[in-house]
């Protein structure tokens, strides 16, 4: 869905290709959360990244492995018991508990799902991935070891991304300590903006910079977009008077987010009844003809997208609840 929303012409055949062909991999990552990331950046920076990662083996789950646990023995036992198959993170705690019968197996499959860099192998499923996902070695399976970029080129590709940025949205993006220092060490190679409040944008030299009259089309993010969950400050992309509204659950989730003139003034979801599709979209303003013309034109695209195969699509429009006029 975010590649729907960013680029022409796209086919999620084409994704599953990229997955299926090792040019892509889906995997523990930024946050210690998983994405679909280049093969080569995967192989630069997962190294990198694993303190972040690290931070999900907490006290507790440390506690359910319990005491005799051989780290360097649990991932030798892991990696040959991948080697045979690819195996989901349940599966693989059972198999390990033979040797480790004191640990919780379900702390054992975490444990090797942090400490492993593993990759989600692709599948024939809808969404190109099966439920439960199983896991293979990276570097098994893209057949090449992992490197140790450093960390200026990384925060590089974190500005390319999502710039320009301050310290702290790079901060949120990776995870990572030490970002103000090596930001600093990185000025020269900038471009730099002071904010009204006197903070600092850093973006690339070259990055495209529209002009502040440039018209930004409708869009829809899917849950857990990069644009939502990785910016300190999401004033500048969701309004003051919806921000409680993307604001994360208990349970870790976001609504879907609608952009419209580039800030988040909707939500959206969408079910599927038998041969029918529907997307419901629920405005937090309101809005003018032409938007409201342009907000359905994309939305029965999307469904379109993710529905190919109903025989009916609608879009349901919900009234405004508490928006400001």
């Amino acid at each position: 869905m975010a590649l729907w929303s960013r680029l022409s012409g796209f086919r999620g055949q084409q994704l599953h290709e990229a997955a299926r062909n090792g040019e892509i991999v889906r995997g523990t990552w930024l946050r210690a959360t998983i994405h679909l990331v280049s093969a080569d950046d995967y192989v630069a920076f997962r190294t990198r990244l694993q303190p972040v990662i690290d931070r999900e083996l907490t006290a507790t789950r440390w506690r359910s492995i319990g005491d005799g646990f051989d780290e360097a023995r649990a991932e030798q036992l892991a990696r040959a018991l991948l080697e045979r198959a690819p195996m989901s993170a349940q599966a693989l705690g059972e198999a390990l508990q033979v040797h480790f019968p004191k640990a919780d197996r379900s702390a054992l499959g975490h444990w090797v799902r942090t400490r492993v860099p593993l990759a989600m192998v692709p599948g024939d499923e809808r969404w190109g991935w099966s439920r439960p996902p199983r896991f293979v070695p990276a570097d098994r399976w893209l057949q090449r070891p992992l490197e140790m970029s450093d960390l200026d080129t990384l925060l590089l590709q974190g500005i390319a991304a999502i710039g320009p940025v301050t310290a702290g949205d790079l901060r949120m993006w990776s995870g990572l300590p030490g970002i103000a220092a090596r930001l600093e060490a990185l000025r020269p190679r900038l471009k730099v903006f002071l904010l009204e409040d006197g903070r600092e944008l850093f973006d690339l030299p070259d990055a495209p910079r529209p002009r502040a009259d440039t018209p930004a089309p409708v869009r829809f993010l899917p849950e857990f977009d990069n644009v939502l969950l990785s910016h300190e400050d999401r004033s500048r992309i969701v309004p003051a008077a919806h921000a409680r509204r993307f604001n994360q659950t208990a349970n870790g989730r976001r609504p879907r987010a609608v952009l419209v003139d580039g800030f988040a003034r909707a939500g959206w979801t969408w079910t599927r009844e038998r041969n029918q599709a529907t997307l419901q979209l629920q405005p937090y303003e309101r809005f003018d003809a032409a938007t409201r013309d342009a907000l359905e034109a994309e939305a029965l695209a999307l469904l379109h997208f993710l529905e190919p195969d109903a025989a009916t699509h609608r879009v349901r429009t919900h009234a405004i609840s508490g928006a400001r006029t």
